[in-house]
């Protein structure tokens, strides 16, 4: 069975993600679980029925990101292995990084910050971290593909772009961390509370959810490359084990 239109998981990806994430803060601030003044991520999944929905949207997110770094990689295999140099290097460590973040995200989503911390912070860690290198291999792959002239689609502005999310990518996220472990320190850190930590703790939450739509804003400049590709799955039926049948589903 042919699937015309793979770059809809691009979508699928960025829709539950987003509308998920905004799901989980408003129920958690309609029951009193966080502050309305943007909490971490984490926190907005902590304590139930908010955290229920966290981990369903984390989980069928992660689905959906394997899939797309497995079909990336697949795309990049097949067509461009023979004509441009290093990129077999490239795309192999983008998979593994990809596959590495996507398992990220389904463990921050099925370990909660309040039951297992360790667990769902190295989710989390893998997932940003993981994120943007991932975007940052992706970004040298579209150049290296660009640049001998293998393919215009998409053209120089989608390149541009996959760079430019990359940058910003990597400086929410490197935001988000150091002015969190700063804020930890400081006494009365938490929104709400006056203290020198104010203000970092405010820097670290909003750079964090800049961090995670940037990197979803990300794999949507992948749109233009799934357009031009098509998927298809194959079963072979064994008769009497003799030759297989080949049946196009």
């Amino acid at each position: 069975m042919g699937f015309l239109g793979v770059e809809i998981m691009l979508v699928m990806f960025a829709v539950i993600m987003a509308i998920g994430f905004l799901t989980t803060y408003i129920v958690a601030v309609k029951y009193d679980h966080v502050t309305p003044y943007l909490p971490y991520i984490s926190d907005t999944g902590r304590n139930p029925p908010e955290s229920c929905i966290f981990t369903t949207i984390c989980s069928i997110s992660s689905f959906f990101l394997f899939l797309i770094v497995y079909v990336r990689f697949k795309h990049i295999r097949h067509f461009y292995y023979d004509n441009v140099a290093r990129i077999k290097c490239w795309n192999s460590v983008a998979l593994v990084v990809g596959v590495l973040s996507a398992f990220g995200l389904l463990l921050a989503g099925s370990f909660q910050a309040g039951a297992v911390p360790v667990v769902h912070f190295t989710g989390a860690m893998t997932i940003f971290f993981g994120g943007v290198l991932y975007a940052w291999l992706q970004s040298i792959v579209s150049y290296q593909i660009y640049h001998v002239n293998l393919t215009r689609h998409g053209g120089s502005v989608a390149i541009f772009f996959k760079f430019l999310l990359s940058v910003l990518a990597t400086l929410v996220v490197v935001t988000a961390v150091v002015s969190g472990a700063i804020a930890r320190n400081i006494p009365n850190p938490h929104v709400g509370v006056t203290g020198a930590g104010h203000t970092l703790h405010l820097l670290s939450t909003w750079a964090e959810w800049l961090a995670a739509g940037t990197l979803t804003l990300f794999f949507l400049t992948l749109h233009t490359d799934f357009t031009r590709i098509q998927v298809n799955i194959f079963v072979q039926l064994r008769v009497n084990e003799g030759t297989p049948t080949l049946l196009s589903l």
